[in-house]
């Protein structure tokens, strides 16, 4: 098992992508960058990068980030764990995202390898 958002959880993430072959399909790269509110005030953050050659996720923040999604801990965790659709946190105000949203439609097929290739984290995930 590996903790949600630890470093181990990140390189769980990559290994998940780059076996699935997550690419997209051409374009520039999409780098989408998660910001976690944790209860105590703490913040993780980390960020998938797609390109034609495949995606990785790393810890951290990047400067470079196409759009950013902003949630609180419990609301990351339940959608990762498959109990919140992120859709519906998104409509609800839950989920706040910024930046070049118009670059992820162009990037939907891409979108939809990776939320399948990271469901299987969910079995080794310790939220």
């Amino acid at each position: 098992m590996v903790r949600f958002l630890s470093p181990e959880w990140v390189a769980a993430a990559t290994d998940a992508l780059q076996s699935a072959g997550v690419t997209t399909d051409g374009g520039p790269p999409l780098v989408i960058q998660q910001v976690v509110e944790h209860p105590d005030g703490i913040r993780s953050t980390y960020r998938i990068r797609l390109d034609a050659d495949g995606a990785e996720a790393l810890g951290g923040f990047s400067g470079d980030a196409t759009v950013v999604y902003r949630q609180s801990y419990e609301v990351a965790s339940g959608i990762a764990g498959g109990e919140l659709d992120a859709h519906v946190e998104f409509l609800m105000g839950r989920v706040v995202v910024s930046g070049d949203t118009k670059a992820l439609v162009g990037h939907r097929a891409a979108l939809e390898r990776l939320s399948t290739a990271l469901t299987g984290l969910r079995e080794i995930t310790d939220f």
